[in-house]
């Protein structure tokens, strides 16, 4: 049961990211083009696989966008502590 309360926080916000993008206007568009190509290519699973891609997409989109959010404030901090 610790082990459960200890990822409660990261698991929440997992899920909460992947809900904010699965219903979001941009990841719909994106996974319905990746299905229509995939079906044309007779793609195995095309549905399943655009599924896949699209929210592989946006995942690592965002964990890039924290990175260089993460530096930037790092940066930041850095430069105000060398002025004191």
């Amino acid at each position: 049961m610790a082990a459960v309360f200890e990822n409660h926080h990261k698991c929440y916000a997992a899920s909460r990211m992947v809900g904010d993008i699965v219903f979001s206007k941009e990841f719909c568009s994106l996974r319905e083009e990746l299905s229509s190509v995939y079906r044309r290519l007779e793609i195995r699973d095309a549905e399943k696989e655009a599924f896949q891609d699209a929210l592989y997409s946006f995942l690592t989109q965002k964990v890039e966008v924290k990175k260089r959010l993460l530096s930037l404030v790092r940066r930041d901090m850095v430069h105000e502590s060398n002025h004191y």
